[in-house]
């Protein structure tokens, strides 16, 4: 390889690594370890293409409820309370570190979990 395409390869490589660098592995949690999620800010994607934010309220037997403060459609998912199906629910994106508690500049982590079901 030429030296001079190595400052090159260099940021390519950095740029691709970059954006995982402050992401969380994935996790698996159980439908029984779910209530340990309770009163933390999640993103959950919909089974019909949309998604909602906000805070998981309670975990039922069958269904996880959550105080949605955002939607991708509001006319079908507005704020307020909503009972997401345990069949639907397959993954959702936890939120950390809310914005009050970070140092300017950093990044939001998100970690990602699968449900298994």
């Amino acid at each position: 390889m030429s030296l001079r395409l190595l400052p090159l390869v260099a940021v390519a490589l950095l740029l691709c690594i970059a954006p995982s660098a402050g992401a969380d592995p994935p996790q698996r949690l159980t439908w029984e370890e779910l209530p340990q999620l309770v009163g933390k800010h999640v993103s959950i994607p919909l089974y019909n293409g949309g998604a909602v934010a906000g805070k998981i309220l309670e975990v039922q037997g069958d269904a996880l409820l959550i105080d949605v403060s955002k939607s991708t459609d509001p006319v079908a998912y507005p704020k307020g309370p909503l009972r997401v199906p345990r069949a639907t629910l397959h993954v959702l994106e936890l939120h950390g570190n809310a914005f009050k508690h970070r140092v300017a500049g950093t990044p939001n982590r998100r970690t990602t979990i699968h449900i298994i079901h």
